[in-house]
């Protein structure tokens, strides 16, 4: 395990990664790299690992003799993968799974430490009031249950302490998958920025491009079977029509997400769309379903090839002291659900075209109902019951496909001093901007 470290580390030094300007040219010494981390790579792992090095060698090869955007493009491409692969076999291992669970734990704990949530005294309780919840205790012991170890004899049994969560850290990461997960974390952050990096120069291909221009390319990627005819104009003028139903709806935060085509194209590329667009076509409803999940992954800090976990999820909102501003990704899921709106598209895509509203519905009712939880929680936020009960509204929206005690009248009052019946009311009244489809 320490050899497939070191060699990723060196490609990944070889390919400059730490640096924030991309270089221009690579030396021959990244080809040596990239095979002795094939050979590392083959000699510990198993074929779908090993063919996917392959690929990364081969490609590395046409960078060095002819560095290019596009061959950059194919080189994070392949190690990415790679990563990925990685990550997903050596994370059934006993040690591999202890760091993920030390590493979840470690994150709470000294978020819980920082002065966010815990500005008042009255938090002090905070850590052990979390610790007990049924919720988070039961993430725990089934994280326990997968490493196969005794709860009793972690430090999630005493509750959370930054202390300990540092020497439970250090001792996860003496062990060789320990040592490994954590390089693979630290280098798939570093590549997908480089990917996002990659992409917008060649899309901007030497010129200056605006965001939005660039937003209708990286649209037409995910979508390549659809025929949006989508124009930066198109793209402002429905924009500016969500405004205005946000508007008329009296939801002016969504309406801010809609005040103009940079903003909300800056924010899809800060914090939604794929590293490298192209790369995540759609073409069924489960690799939307994956886009989506990617995203919220994203949105929440993480990378974007990751499955974003309920602990996880936790550990983000104690990191920054509130519940996220759900408004604005369900905003961008209303703009996606508008864009295809009246589309053409082939005999042969139609029942995708027919599937993809059906998860696009179903995404924008769940980011919604975010919204809605952040809304009815943020009062009670001033005590340390209230961030208990919030997480555990949130775990239950999210993974236990579990409506949240007190959401569903609050979602009734709250649509109906707006004139609606149900949330998806809001996603219909975009289509009455759209002609009838082709």
């Amino acid at each position: 395990m320490q050899n497939v470290r070191d060699s990723l580390n060196e490609f990944a030094a070889g390919l400059h990664l730490e640096q924030e300007d991309l270089p221009g040219i690579f030396d021959s010494s990244l080809l040596d790299s990239a095979l002795r981390l094939e050979t590392a790579v083959g000699n510990s792992f198993s074929a779908a690992p090993a063919a996917r090095v392959v690929a990364l060698r081969h490609a590395t090869k046409s960078l060095v003799e002819e560095p290019s955007p596009d061959a950059m493009a194919a080189v994070l491409h392949e190690f990415n993968g790679l990563i990925v692969e990685l990550f997903s076999e050596v994370g059934s291992k006993s040690a591999a799974c202890e760091w993920r669970l030390a590493r979840q734990y470690s994150d709470i704990a000294s978020h819980l430490a920082g002065p966010k949530p815990a500005e008042n005294q009255g938090f002090r309780e905070l850590p052990r009031m979390l610790a007990e919840s049924r919720w988070m205790r039961g993430q725990f012991e089934e994280l326990v249950g997968v490493c196969d170890l005794s709860l009793a004899r972690t430090p999630v049994s005493r509750g959370f302490s930054k202390t300990a969560a540092k020497r439970w850290m250090t001792r996860a990461n003496r062990k060789g998958e320990g040592q490994l997960c954590s390089a693979l974390d630290h280098l798939q952050q570093g590549v997908e920025y480089r990917q996002r990096q990659v992409w917008l120069l060649r899309r901007a291909d030497g010129e200056e491009r605006s965001l939005p221009y660039l937003y209708v390319l990286a649209h037409g990627e995910i979508f390549p079977d659809f025929h949006i005819s989508l124009s930066e104009q198109r793209l402002a003028l429905e924009i500016a029509k969500l405004k205005g139903l946000a508007l008329g709806l009296q939801l002016p935060e969504f309406a801010i997400c809609f005040e103009s085509a940079e903003w909300i194209s800056n924010y899809a590329f800060s914090y939604l769309l794929p590293p490298s667009p192209a790369d995540s076509p759609v073409r069924q409803g489960s690799q939307l379903s994956q886009v989506l999940a990617s995203r919220l992954s994203r949105w929440y800090f993480c990378a974007y090839s990751h499955r974003l976990e309920p602990l996880e999820m936790a550990a983000a909102v104690l990191r920054i002291g509130r519940p996220l501003f759900y408004e604005r990704v369900a905003a961008h899921a209303l703009l996606e659900y508008s864009l295809l709106q009246g589309i053409a598209f082939s005999r042969a895509s139609a029942p995708f075209y027919v599937d993809a509203l059906a998860v696009l519905e179903r995404e924008f009712h769940l980011l919604f109902d975010g919204y809605l939880l952040r809304l009815m929680y943020y009062p009670r936020l001033k005590t340390p019951q209230g961030w208990c009960d919030y997480l555990e509204a949130l775990h239950a929206l999210h993974y236990r496909n579990d409506e949240p005690e007190g959401l569903d009248a609050f979602r009734y009052a709250f649509l109906a001093r707006r004139g609606l019946r149900s949330t998806l009311e809001i996603l219909y009244r975009t289509v009455e901007s759209h002609s009838a489809l082709n």
